[in-house]
C-alpha cells in the first residue's frame, strides 16, 4: 500500500505517470498504471467488474480481492489473535487487521482469522474474494473436503459461511506458511501488544 500511496501523492502533486512511477518505486509506468486500475476497480460501485486475478486462481477467474489470513495461539489454548491483509489482484496491500481474540486454540484462531478476513473484504465491498491461509485443515474443512467434528469450530464455520454468502464467489486456498508471512506478522503483532499491556 505504501507504493500505491506514494504514487497517488505524486500524481496529486502534479507529476505525470512517467515521473510518478519512479518516485513511488514501481518498475515501470505500466506496473503503476496496473496498480491504479486495480485500485479504481476496487472502488467502483459493485467492485471490479473488469479485473481478473493474476494469482493462483488461474484461468482468468475474476477476483476483486485476495485476503491472506492467519491465527496465532500461544499455549493452545492460550492468548490468541488474528491477522488479515487485503490485497488487490496486482499485489498492492489495501488494508489489514491485527487484533487479539482472547483465549483460544490454534484452530479456533485460524477460523476467527478467516472470519475477520471475510469481514475485511466485505467492508471493502469486494464481490469476489480469495482467502489464502496456511492451515491445511481449516482450508480443507471450509472447502468441504474434511468434516468439522469440533462443536466450537462448527459454530464458527457457520458464521464464516454467512459472511461468505455475501459475496458472488468465495474461495479458500491453502498456501505454504512462507507465502503467508504478512498475515502471520499481523497476528503476532497483536499478541505482542497484549503482552506489553499486561
Amino acid at each position: 500500500m505504501k507504493r500505491l500511496a506514494e504514487l497517488l501523492l505524486a500524481i496529486a502533486g502534479g507529476a505525470g505517470i512517467g515521473e510518478a512511477w519512479k518516485k513511488a518505486g514501481y518498475s515501470g509506468a505500466e506496473e503503476a498504471r496496473e496498480a491504479l486500475r486495480d485500485l479504481a476497480g476496487s472502488l467502483r460501485p459493485g467492485g471490479n467488474k473488469e479485473g481478473t486475478s493474476r494469482g493462483p486462481t488461474g484461468g482468468g477467474v475474476p477476483t476483486d480481492l485476495i485476503v491472506y489470513v492467519d491465527g496465532a495461539s500461544r499455549g493452545n489454548p492460550g492468548p490468541s489473535s488474528v491477522g488479515a491483509v487485503a490485497l488487490l489482484p496486482g499485489g498492492e496491500e489495501l488494508t489489514s487487521v491485527s487484533k487479539p481474540i482472547g483465549r483460544a486454540t490454534n484452530n479456533v484462531a485460524e477460523y476467527m482469522a478467516v472470519l475477520e478476513g471475510l469481514r475485511l473484504a466485505g467492508r471493502l465491498r469486494a464481490r469476489k474474494v480469495e482467502v489464502r491461509l496456511d492451515s491445511e485443515l481449516v482450508a480443507r474443512q471450509l472447502n468441504g473436503e474434511y468434516r468439522i467434528k469440533n462443536d466450537k469450530l462448527r459454530k464458527i464455520s457457520l458464521s464464516v459461511a454467512e459472511e461468505a454468502a455475501r459475496f458472488e464467489a468465495c474461495k479458500y486456498v491453502h498456501v505454504p506458511r512462507s507465502q503467508n508471512a504478512r498475515a502471520d506478522e499481523l497476528a503476532n503483532e497483536a499478541l505482542d501488544r497484549e503482552d506489553s499491556d499486561t
